[in-house]
């Protein structure tokens, strides 16, 4: 089998540079290794950080090059390497520009959505993060089935995809404009399911890779599911193409061009954890269980240099977990419930350790060794907001405390005992956050003090959209343990994606993009949007380096 371009990996990463050197001209192949296409993207937000994208400057948002290059060199800090920010900054705009005149894909700015260290120079409250419109899964025929469907976890009931403009009409129920827009969508999905066994209505990272994924279909790229990366192969210290396992059998492939690595990273390698996750034990990835780093251990076994000085090795994500009858286990990452008022978090001795609206929270987790940890609410708050597990509305309630996922008291006293945490310690804590609440400040954590915790509280909750009190029983606990979003570390890129040799300089016919390649920022993302944003941007820029004349050189 020859082609020009061989990608390995189906994500946004993946598919972004295949369909940049597909038109212009190359022969492309796309190994994926699960039975569906998509990888970590399709379950993902599907945001993307691009400050100066063509949205923002339509919509007149002030904001300049110089504003965010000053942002991102201040959150990185002096770990930056310059030249693969610069590219990013600049290539970025370019990219969505030429994803939207070339291919299916679209973009429309975020609700607003602060960057996430507001008090460094250049922060911005929006424009700069992009969220993909909505996409209709009928238009794929018959590679719908080839599409990963989004992790049921993060859904509405049944699966039913909500996205993130939904939220507008959701916080304004039951108005009567809310609730047709609301009923549209429940009935588009209750006529869908029976048909294809999922909504057509996409949303997020499935309706950005849907759409990545009917644009590469229409510029003739050849798509294998369920073949797996054996190794690269090499002539001359130069990578000239893979060995793959496609349809049961190991097949060579060769790459006139080149190789992309573009595998997801290695969230499900439980050594690479060991190696770089700090309690990787109790650690619980929400990537797919695919991403077990093929695409790092090949470029490394071929002489590509690691990373070695990320802040982080991971984006962090505070995940429950519970294994269900037929063995799945189920992962939620709590990125709504714990900013509301009217929850807590809290460790062995009942006490609180960090704000718990905060996107660094495990960070709190592991400067104070709290693993794992408990969040705590009240019925109340069960049913209008959920809990984990637990959709509002409350209707899981029951099952999910037979099956040991939530634990219940009737008293704090009663559910302390339940989850092993200090009766009085917990009792002593709730009093301080019902005293605080009543105020509208945590005085101990700031819980709600600033606009990137207030975008995800309660609107309709003052003082403080975040901070409320514990209220009266009953009582429920969820366990929460550390987690992650996405690794960051990766093999070594310069700055037209080329992967790093020992000698320093790039091995000739090897490229990396997204999760195999080190995090730009150094495993400190600047705001929402930085997995998918680098995937693509650095997909983008791989697929324009690949295309050339001479890439190698």
């Amino acid at each position: 089998m020859h082609y020009d371009v061989v990608v390995i990996g189906s994500g946004a990463a993946g598919l972004t540079a295949a369909l940049v050197a597909a038109k212009a001209g190359n022969k492309v192949a796309v190994l994926e290794k699960a039975p569906q296409f998509g990888g970590t993207t399709a379950i993902s937000g599907g945001g993307i950080w691009v400050p100066g994208s063509p949205q923002a400057k339509a919509a007149g948002v002030q904001d300049s090059l110089e504003m965010a290059r000053d942002y991102v060199l201040g959150v990185v800090g002096n770990r930056a390497e310059r030249a693969l920010i610069e590219a990013y900054l600049h290539k970025g705009p370019e990219m969505v520009a030429w994803l939207e005149s070339n291919s299916h894909v679209d973009f429309l700015i975020s609700p607003p959505s602060s960057d996430w260290y507001p008090e460094v120079p250049g922060a911005v409250d929006f424009g700069r993060l992009l969220s993909p419109t909505e996409y209709d899964g009928k238009k794929l025929g018959k590679d719908f089935d080839r599409l990963q469907k989004p992790r049921q976890e993060f859904n509405a009931p049944g699966g039913m995809m909500i996205d993130l403009f939904d939220l507008e009409y959701i916080n304004r129920l039951p108005a009567p404009s809310a609730l047709w827009h609301m009923a549209k969508i429940a009935i588009r999905f209750a006529l869908d399911k029976p048909k294809f066994g999922r909504g057509s209505r996409l949303t997020m990272g499935n309706a950005l890779i849907g759409r990545l994924l009917h644009s590469a279909i229409d510029a003739g790229i050849d798509l294998f599911e369920e073949t797996p990366l054996e190794g690269l192969l090499t002539a001359d210290g130069k990578v000239t193409g893979v060995r793959a396992t496609l349809k049961g059998a190991s097949t060579e492939i060769s790459a006139a061009k080149g190789v992309l690595l573009a595998s997801g990273g290695f969230s499900a390698n439980a050594e690479m954890r060991k190696a770089y996750i700090p309690y990787a034990e109790q650690h619980v990835s929400i990537l797919p269980y695919a991403n077990t780093g093929d695409g790092i251990a090949a470029a490394t076994a071929t002489g590509a240099v690691m990373g070695e000085d990320n802040h982080v090795n991971a984006v962090w994500a505070v995940v429950s977990k519970r294994t269900r009858a037929d063995g799945y286990v189920e992962r939620y990452a709590h990125l709504i419930d714990m900013s509301k008022p009217g929850c807590i978090a809290v460790n062995n001795a009942g006490q609180r350790f960090g704000n718990e609206a905060s996107v660094h929270f495990v960070e709190a987790m592991h400067a104070t060794g709290t693993v794992p940890a408990h969040i705590i609410a009240n019925a109340k708050f069960v049913k209008k907001y959920g809990m984990g597990l637990v959709l509002p509305g409350g209707g899981k309630i029951k099952e999910m405390v037979a099956c040991g996922y939530m634990k219940t008291g009737k008293t704090l006293a009663e559910l302390a005992s339940a989850i092993g945490v200090d009766a009085a310690g917990l009792e002593a804590t709730a009093l301080k956050v019902n005293v605080d609440a009543a105020a509208g400040k945590d005085s101990q954590f700031g819980k709600g003090d600033t606009q990137i915790d207030i975008e995800i509280g309660d609107p309709k909750h003052s003082p403080n959209a975040c901070f409320g009190p514990l209220g009266e029983g009953p009582y429920y606990a969820v366990e929460i343990f550390p987690g992650d979003g996405s690794t960051t570390v990766g093999v070594k890129i310069d700055d037209q994606c080329r992967v790093i040799g020992q000698d320093g300089s790039p091995i000739g016919g090897l490229w990396a993009a997204g999760l195999d390649a080190n995090s730009i920022w150094q495993g400190k993302s600047p705001a929402h949007g930085c997995n998918v944003g680098p995937a693509m941007v650095t997909g983008y820029i791989a697929g324009k380096s690949l295309a050339g004349p001479d890439p190698s050189t």
